[in-house]
């Protein structure tokens, strides 16, 4: 039995970026979604003993098992809304369409398998917005004729070795809005 009057033992930088490490392989095997990442990655970062970054890190197994990689899926707005949020999975490659429709990508609590995933988003005189929690490295390239992109940046800077998200946007006449998580909540 441990001795209650034994205080915590205190940890350096070398501990956190090992804790920092497993919950980056977790966000990217699925085991937790980047809203979770990011919660924990902030507490790991300020974490002084033991036992405060051992309960971050309690439920993530230290050497998974290989990820089951999900199929990259293309989804279509035609004239309609799609709206993707809560809990669900993006591959490495998912691609969205917007003609004269809209789709709103909430990440939150999404899944990213990878450490770098690509969205590609057509966008015909559409309106997409994706919603990213902070401290992730959100990249966007691309647009078209017509277009335009209005790109709020998150309240905090990125999570060392945080998922990338790269978003690839072409098509004429469409709006892409990338929003972070605080900027959501307005």
């Amino acid at each position: 039995m441990a001795d209650e009057n034994k205080p915590a033992l205190l940890i350096g930088d070398a501990e956190r970026e090992r804790g920092i490490a497993l919950l980056r392989d977790a966000v990217v095997d699925g085991r937790l979604t980047l809203e979770e990442f990011s919660e924990r990655v902030g507490g790991a970062a300020v974490a002084r003993t033991e036992p405060e970054l051992a309960a971050l890190v309690a439920d993530v197994p230290a050497h998974p098992p290989a990820p089951a990689w999900t199929t990259d899926a293309s989804h279509r707005a035609v004239g309609s809304r799609l709206v993707r949020s809560g809990y669900w999975e993006l591959g490495h490659g998912a691609k969205f369409s917007s003609i004269f429709g809209t789709i709103d990508l909430d990440l939150r609590q999404a899944t990213l398998h990878g450490d770098v995933v690509e969205v590609r988003v057509f966008n015909l005189f559409g309106t997409v917005t994706v919603v990213v929690p902070d401290g992730i490295t959100v990249t966007v390239d691309g647009g078209g004729m017509f277009a335009s992109q209005v790109i709020e940046p998150p309240a905090s800077p990125p999570v060392p070795g945080s998922p990338r998200l790269r978003i690839r946007v072409s098509g004429p006449g469409g709006t892409l809005y990338v929003r972070s998580h605080s900027s959501a909540r307005r």
